[in-house]
């Protein structure tokens, strides 16, 4: 496994973790809205963590960068469910 592939599961998993600690901290409401996003995210680092990339898939320092900064930006229920779609967005061109 390349090093910018462990990199982009660390930053993936730390992107999910955060929006789960969000997601726990958001009224009923969100909660309700937000539940199928959050639970998705968490199948797709699973699967990403799990399966082997697709061939000719490539990360690169850029990839990882995007994972980072995304996980940065998931720290409140405000922007919850925008970085979660963005984070959904990304796993899935490499899952």
């Amino acid at each position: 496994m390349s090093d910018n592939l462990n990199k982009l599961i660390a930053e993936a998993k730390l992107a999910y973790l955060n929006a789960e600690v969000a997601y726990q901290s958001a009224d009923i409401n969100d909660k309700i809205m937000l539940q199928p996003k959050v639970e998705e995210a968490q199948e797709l680092v699973e699967k990403l963590e799990a399966q082997q990339l697709k061939d000719g898939v490539v990360i690169t320092p850029a990839d990882v960068a995007k994972m980072k900064e995304l996980r940065e930006q998931i720290n409140d229920a405000a922007t919850l469910q925008q970085g979660l779609t963005k984070l959904i967005s990304i796993l899935l061109t490499f899952v």
